[in-house]
């Protein structure tokens, strides 16, 4: 893995998030490692049941990665796995993902958590050893309860992993949502900061803050709206630079959510009512142009969005990115409309973009 990381957007998955990936320039991309945050198997609420099975999931998602020519490393993390009925089979299923993913050249790096099974950190040990790619270990909040004793945990791990240190080991330090209270994220992080176990006891290959404030759906915002989202995450973290000593340590890395909340609903396609919308990431806040139900509306809408965000300040240029680009040219109606998969590759493909290059900035003092 390259030094000169800067960025872990979590991202879920989903198709439009990883073509967002495959179309960032080079240069951005040299500057992320994402984490694939592995969606559950999805539920056929007709038939009242899951619509595949747990093999069928992960072979499709395996099949999607492999589309993608990912010329950087990623972070896969089976996030359901930790809560799995089926305990003892998710180190077979997680094998035969990760071999998937070895065999079709992509440089995956398992996510461990507390929660993981010992047949799942099997197969991550043995994904590990053939790939020569290290671990990453995933706390979140429920890790740093008061009556767990972290310092145990981390040696339980390095233990069933068969690591002597953690050299080998990235870690993640994930707040998940920081809510509505400015202050939360900041007294959150450096509460965990004060109890992680010292730095120079688990030598970690990379540490990484990550954090999510975009809200859970748009619902509560009134259709044809325009409106800015403060993006809390970003702001916690110049404030936590203005006190590197209090850091655990200097070479902290940046991570977000990009333009998603970490809690993803499992909603009914018939039932649901999705509202076109477009978000757009600027210095400190989402500008969100909201427009109107697509199934009434049509998705046409874009071409209006587009028209008023090309006008605002908050526009990059089409130069910027590949979805800056793509805005531009629906603008001019020249691309488009599009769907939702495609107006989450494009909102996403520009967060990722304008993140790396302001960490960039930030990094050399800029």
């Amino acid at each position: 893995m390259t030094e000169e990381i800067l960025y872990v957007p979590v991202l879920k998955g989903k198709e439009g998030e990883l073509a967002a990936l495959e179309v960032l320039h080079p240069s951005i991309r040299a500057k992320i490692v994402p984490l694939i945050e592995l969606p559950p198997v999805p539920f056929d609420h007709a038939k009242k049941t899951k619509a595949k099975t747990d093999t069928e999931h992960l072979d499709g998602i395996a099949s999607r990665l492999s589309k993608f020519s990912f010329r950087q490393p990623l972070y896969v993390h089976i996030g359901w796995q930790d809560s799995s009925e089926q305990i003892e089979e998710v180190g077979g299923y997680a094998h035969g993902f990760l071999t998937k993913l070895r065999l079709t050249n992509i440089d995956a790096i398992p996510v461990v958590t507390f929660q993981s099974s010992q047949s799942y950190m099997e197969a991550a040990v043995q994904h590990a050893g053939a790939a020569s790619s290290g671990f990453c270990l995933r706390m979140r909040m429920r890790d740093f309860k008061e009556e767990i004793d972290q310092e145990q945990e981390l040696n339980r791990i390095q233990q069933a992993l068969g690591l002597r240190d953690a050299s080998a080991m990235d870690l993640v330090i994930d707040l998940e949502d920081l809510g509505t209270s400015p202050e939360y994220g900041l007294h959150t992080a450096r509460s965990i900061f004060s109890i992680l176990p010292r730095a120079d006891k688990f030598q970690w290959r990379r540490m990484i803050l990550t954090a999510a404030s975009f809200p859970k759906d748009l619902s509560d915002r009134d259709a044809a709206t325009t409106f800015l989202q403060e993006r809390k995450e970003w702001n916690l973290w110049l404030a936590l630079q203005r006190k590197p000593g209090a850091l655990p340590t200097r070479d902290l890395i940046y991570g977000d959510y990009a333009i998603s909340n970490p809690i993803t609903k499992d909603l009914d396609p018939k039932k649901m009512v999705m509202s076109a919308n477009i978000r757009y990431t600027s210095d400190q806040d989402w500008l969100i142009l909201k427009g109107r139900s697509v199934r009434k509306y049509k998705f046409d809408q874009y071409f209006q969005l587009c028209e008023a965000l090309v006008t605002r300040k908050e526009f990059c240029g089409g130069d910027f990115s590949w979805g800056d680009r793509f805005i531009e040219q629906c603008a001019l109606a020249m691309q488009g409309p599009g769907n939702a998969t495609t107006w989450r590759k494009v909102g996403v493909n520009h967060h990722l973009t304008f993140v790396a290059t302001k960490l960039a900035k930030l990094s050399h003092g800029v």
